[in-house]
């Protein structure tokens, strides 16, 4: 395995640090190096390791992009982008970072977090619980394909099902943008239109209609007077 030559400590020291950018800034496939790290010695103690490791970096990274844009704040016009991207999603609180676990459609969790003022404790569980249920079957996969399977054909099934996972999250955070942002924009661009052809306009018949009619009254009146 390609990994081993790093040995334990610097398996979880890079697995960290993968989590880490990936939280912050950076998208590193951590799925991958979980599953990956895991088939270098699968067991339940590595497995464990590994699961604690992810949960900690997660929490970490988001903390301290969390710290840094509540101290320092964002840029006006990409606080603006996440305050709009956030209203055309069905779920705007802090419950978002859940579906992100499924479908990507939230970087950078811990700016949000500060931008839109969420409730930090629940968030940061939020984070917490989606972390240990999405690796915890990640592991428990790549474990199970290491007893189905001999050493090298359970690194290349688990090769295979960490591609089809980043493919099914990459469509799911496709579909789940245009859910949420092609219907909103359509009935925003109808509505526009149907203001712009009911409002007369300028110079119109209707509108010097109006001011005649106007104008006839004004007459009558001086007349009667």
């Amino acid at each position: 395995m390609y990994f081993r030559g790093f040995g334990p400590v610097g398996l979880l020291a890079f697995l960290f640090t993968v989590l880490c950018l990936d939280a912050m800034l950076v998208p590193t496939l951590p799925e991958f190096f979980v599953m990956a790290f895991y088939t270098a010695s699968p067991s339940f103690e590595w497995g464990a390791t590994l699961l604690a490791v992810v949960i900690v970096a997660e929490l970490a990274g988001n903390g301290i992009v969390f710290t840094l844009v509540r101290r320092f704040g964002m840029p006006k016009f990409l606080k603006g982008k996440m305050e709009q991207w956030t209203g055309l999603l069905v779920v705007k609180d802090e419950r978002i970072i859940l579906v992100n676990r499924v479908a990507p459609i939230l970087p950078f969790a811990g700016a949000f977090i500060a931008v839109m003022k969420w409730d930090v404790r629940r968030a940061f569980l939020f984070i917490f619980i989606g972390g240990a249920v999405k690796y915890s079957i990640l592991i428990a996969f790549a474990g199970v394909i290491s007893i189905i399977y001999p050493p090298a054909t359970a690194r290349n099934v688990t090769l295979v099902a960490i591609i089809l996972l980043v493919a099914f999250s990459i469509f799911q955070g496709q579909l789940a943008k245009k859910r949420h942002m092609g219907p909103v924009a359509t009935r925003v661009a109808h509505l526009g239109e149907h203001s712009r052809a009911a409002a007369p306009a300028p110079g119109s018949g209707e509108g010097d209609g109006a001011a005649r009619d106007g104008q006839k009254g004004q007459e009558q009146e001086k007349g009667q007077a």
